[in-house]
């Protein structure tokens, strides 16, 4: 994933939510040591809303993006803005094949 401003680059490894219909998963940026959590919506329109949080419990960023047209679901771009901060940021989030054979979301920050 790479976020506009945002040093490094980060892996999101997102998947279908187990208990509801939705989206969950992890966010790990180049030099964290624990990634944060992330859980949200894909609608049927390629509208993309996630909140993450860094310690489990409290919101610490919104991400608001669309699938690119062309991409087969592979590329989104949007907003990423931090809870404490009115202002967004721009994002784009790319799926990579990951060693499993599975797809996984990346995003370079």
């Amino acid at each position: 994933m790479r976020i506009d401003g945002q040093p490094g680059t980060a892996i999101v490894d997102m998947a279908r939510h187990p208990d509801y219909a939705g989206v969950r998963g992890t966010v790990t940026r180049e030099g964290s040591q624990a990634p944060s959590q992330i859980a949200g919506d894909i609608d049927d329109e390629g509208l993309l809303t996630i909140d993450q949080s860094d310690d489990g419990h409290a919101i610490t960023a919104v991400w608001s993006g669309s699938m690119q047209p062309g991409s087969c679901g592979k590329v989104f771009e949007g907003t990423w803005r931090k809870a404490a901060d009115e202002r967004g940021t721009n994002f784009v989030l790319r799926k990579l094949s990951s060693a499993r054979g599975n797809t996984t979301p990346s995003t370079q920050q």
